[in-house]
C-alpha cells in the first residue's frame, strides 16, 4: 500500500480560464519549478482540470505539511496565479501500474 498526498489548487487573481494554461502569466517559471519537482520524484502526476477551474498535483511526500511548504516557493503561488486550496492524504489500495504479468 502506497500513500500519496494530493494538492488541490484553486485559481488566483492572475488565473485566466479563457487562456490556455501554458499562456498564463509566469508559466515558464512555474514550469521550471514543477519540472524540477517531477524530476526529483516528488511530483507523481500534475495538471489542470479540463474545465479550467484549477489543478491537482499528486505527490510522494512525507506529510501534508511538506506539500504546503513546497508550494510556497512556486512562482504561481508567489504571483497569485494558482494557490493550494487543500492537501489530502491519499492511500491507494488498487494500482494497475503495479500489476504483475
Amino acid at each position: 500500500m502506497t500513500t500519496y498526498y494530493i494538492a488541490f489548487l484553486r485559481p488566483g487573481a492572475l488565473w485566466n480560464p479563457e487562456r490556455p494554461v501554458r499562456e498564463l502569466a509566469f508559466w515558464d517559471e512555474h514550469a521550471r519549478f514543477m519540472d524540477a519537482l517531477f524530476d526529483s520524484g516528488f511530483i507523481v502526476l500534475a495538471g489542470p482540470f479540463a474545465d479550467r477551474t484549477g489543478s491537482t498535483v499528486i505527490t510522494k511526500a512525507a506529510d501534508a505539511a511538506q506539500v504546503w511548504e513546497m508550494f510556497k516557493s512556486d512562482p504561481w503561488t508567489e504571483q497569485d496565479v494558482l494557490s493550494v486550496a487543500d492537501v489530502k492524504e491519499w492511500v491507494i489500495f488498487l494500482d494497475a501500474r503495479e500489476r504483475h504479468t
